[in-house]
């Protein structure tokens, strides 16, 4: 005789409650998952703050100066205030900070490289002009390096975004204004982190930073304390800074430092606060001290006593010591 046998199964209201059950779980598991990965993030955005200001720091111990904040227009070009770059014919080497920075965080192969076919020794001197780093192969060939120590895992923008050079410059008697110039592709390698200029960026403000166009300047002359000043910050990808625009990104090859006169607010989406340090970190905005520490401050807005507060820290010289827990 042949025996039957009962088969146990779910029935369709059981598999629906295994379901709900499971989608809630997966609910609950997703933010802390999120949460997890961007506190991971935002330790590694941390290093790459803390290798770069002991790349500055390293950098001085060798040459008894910080590195420039851009080779851009000299001082003699307009009676010792800052010009436009562009108005000189872009003559000069355009070169920003943080190459300098590269034989102290690991990447020397990558620096000889680039000076392999410089025109001379002396082309990063900071007093000498030279033609701008586009004229050079050694230069152009290595413009596309991805640098990790140079890019925040949080913004996930910066392939897709045209290179930038970002600088500050007069263009009035009274005014100033930041200059952007892009290549016009996305082919150079970015950067998420900005050298810290001071109100405007320009040699001749009172509230000047420790990076400035063609700056030679020693962490000794931060006279408002090293544990009081900003040198590095974050920047974020950024959306359209103008009509016909692409959204940008800093090149760590050439772009220079940011002013903090425009203040800084969280980036929105599409971000077109293009003239202000921002971070992906959500609330919060990293910074490297001039004593090497990184601290996370809270966005300072563009106006009132917050915002003031982070104009004189931005300062090496103004008189005006304020506290980073202040902010």
């Amino acid at each position: 005789m042949r025996r039957s046998t009962l088969r146990s199964a779910f029935t369709l209201i059981e598999l629906l409650v295994v379901i709900a059950i499971i989608a809630i779980l997966i609910g609950l598991l997703l933010p802390a998952v999120q949460k997890v990965r961007e506190a991971a993030a935002r330790m590694s955005c941390q290093n790459n703050l803390k290798q770069i200001g002991l790349g500055a720091h390293n950098y001085e111990s060798t040459h008894q100066k910080l590195p420039p904040g851009f080779l851009g227009a000299m001082p003699s070009d307009t009676k010792g205030t800052d010009t436009d770059f562009v108005a000189t014919g872009y003559n000069g080497q355009g070169i920003g900070t943080l190459v300098y920075l590269l034989p102290y965080i690991e990447q020397d192969n990558l620096y000889r490289a680039l000076l392999a076919g410089a025109p001379a020794q002396d082309y990063l001197d900071p007093m000498k002009r030279y033609p701008g780093f586009w004229n050079y192969s050694s230069f152009w060939n290595n413009r596309t390096a991805k640098i990790k120590t140079f890019l925040c895992p949080s913004d996930s923008g910066q392939d897709s975004n045209w290179d930038a050079m970002f600088y500050t410059y007069w263009y009035s008697s009274s005014q100033f204004s930041i200059q952007i110039i892009s290549f016009g592709d996305t082919a150079f390698g970015k950067t998420n982190y900005m050298p810290v200029g001071g109100y405007s960026g320009l040699t001749s403000d009172p509230y000047a930073g420790t990076f400035t166009t063609r700056s030679q300047n020693k962490l000794a002359n931060i006279q408002d304390g090293t544990s009081n000043t900003f040198i590095f910050a974050e920047y974020s990808g950024k959306g359209p800074p103008a009509s016909g625009w692409q959204p940008v990104t800093p090149a760590w090859i050439m772009s220079g430092y940011m002013p903090t006169a425009w203040g800084a607010v969280p980036p929105p989406q599409p971000d077109t606060n293009w003239t202000m340090l921002s971070s992906r970190h959500t609330g919060i905005l990293q910074v490297t001290l001039g004593d090497g520490s990184v601290r996370s401050i809270r966005y300072p807005g563009s106006s009132g006593s917050n915002w003031v507060n982070y104009v004189y820290m931005s300062g090496i010289n103004d008189g005006k010591v304020v506290d980073a827990n202040a902010l």
